[in-house]
């Protein structure tokens, strides 16, 4: 009788759990990532001086809150087949070659675009030099471009396994594909921003916060696309979040707004185009 009760009560404490696994999910990432990420904000704006230094190693934690918050509530809920699950759409390789194709050359192909479209358009402006290339000192920190390229799987990954591994999924047995990439992406965007406060990218102005936070919101819809057209692979969004990391340590920053345009252009269409319930010409992924 006591095993049986322990059985029962157990049971309903699993189904509590799965029905407060998103809020969890999203309050647990957060947690995990500005519990690194404030402090550091903070000895950026003067405020404090005692912080993780951007460049430890132990940033690594915070990139992986989304990951970390979505492995610890999958091994809760379904013990450890949960976690199994989880990283289990890292195998869906086989898609079409032409999304590939896209996920690896859509970041920088968007950047030349918006520099032609600049440069038609009568824009004066001198590109600075390459940021990653900036920030090591050469040729004596050469090895340390191909690590930081090298870790750039590693970090975008923590991410991807929870926005688009874990959340995603879930959200769309609820909701459209488009409402539930809207919710991710005002997550997301909002997740980042003490990152970008501390890496002196962004202020503390409220209209500062609400533009980068929805600045995300084209390129989750794009995730999204990706995700729901190659049947839910994290392999592909996971290789296309690398690569828009990759392409942002090499490509200088463009002193316009063009790209974030063309993304918000692209982010329309394929909204027109795939439709708002699956964000593709295929069922949604659930």
């Amino acid at each position: 009788m006591k095993n049986n009760q322990k059985m029962l009560d157990y049971g309903k404490g699993n189904i509590v759990l799965k029905r407060l696994q998103l809020p969890l999910f999203f309050l647990m990432a957060f947690i995990i990532s500005w519990a690194i990420w404030i402090p550091q904000a903070a000895a950026t704006l003067g405020i404090c001086k005692s912080a993780i230094s951007i460049e430890s190693a132990l940033n690594l934690i915070a990139v992986w809150g989304p990951g970390l918050a979505a492995i610890i509530l999958s091994v809760l809920a379904k013990s450890k087949e949960g976690a199994k699950k989880l990283f289990r759409p890292i195998k869906y390789w086989r898609v079409g070659i032409h999304w590939y194709i896209f996920v690896l050359f859509y970041p920088i192909s968007k950047w030349l675009v918006a520099y032609i479209i600049d440069t038609l358009l009568g824009q004066s402006y001198k590109l600075g030099s390459s940021p990653i290339l900036s920030f090591f000192n050469l040729p004596e920190q050469a090895i340390m471009i191909p690590i930081a390229v090298v870790s750039t799987f590693l970090n975008t990954l923590g991410e991807e396994v929870g926005w688009r591994g874990f959340a995603l999924p879930k959200l769309q047995v609820k909701y459209t594909a488009f409402v539930s990439t809207i919710i991710i992406g005002l997550f997301w965007g909002f997740w980042h921003i003490p990152m970008w406060i501390a890496q002196g990218y962004m202020d503390l102005s409220l209209l500062h916060i609400i533009t980068k936070t929805l600045s995300i919101v084209p390129l989750a819809i794009i995730f999204t696309w990706v995700y729901n057209s190659t049947k839910g692979s994290l392999l592909l969004v996971w290789l296309f979040h690398a690569s828009i990391t990759i392409t942002g340590y090499f490509a200088p920053s463009l002193p316009t707004t063009t790209e974030e345009i063309l993304s918000w252009v692209v982010a329309i269409i394929i909204v027109i185009v795939a439709g708002l319930t699956h964000l593709s010409r295929k069922k949604r992924i659930t």
